[in-house]
Formats: structure tokens, sequence, C-alpha cells
């Protein structure tokens, strides 16, 4: 498996853990942990793009804002 086949089964993943936390609660904004985690997956899925695009930079300033 090569560095973009890796990538894309990584995107898939975070999508599917994403979809499955929607389909578990509906209502998610009113679960505070799953709001979290949804939003944790599309951050991740973010750093991942940026990652893709060989621009670690961002991905360094977008992660480490949070801390």
């Amino acid at each position: 498996m090569n560095l973009d086949e890796a990538y894309r089964e990584v995107e898939w993943m975070l999508r599917d853990a994403e979809n499955l936390m929607r389909s578990i609660h509906t209502d998610f904004n009113s679960i505070k942990n799953a709001e979290r985690f949804i939003v944790s997956c599309l951050k991740a899925n973010e750093a991942l793009r940026q990652m893709q695009r060989g621009n670690y930079e961002t991905v360094e300033k977008y992660w480490r804002g949070e801390e």
C-alpha cells in the first residue's frame, strides 16, 4: 500500500466513524461528547487533506492552536 492509498483508507475510516456516531445519536448536537467526537473527526479529516497536499506547516498550526 502506498502513501496515497493509506491516506484514503484513513479518510474512509474517519468518515465511517463520523457517520456511525451520527446514526447512533441523530440529535448529536444535544449530546456533548457525541458532538465533540464528530467535530474531532471533521478536524482530523481537514488535517489529513492538508497532509495529502504536503502542507504540514498548516497541520502543525491547525492542531497546535487548540492546545
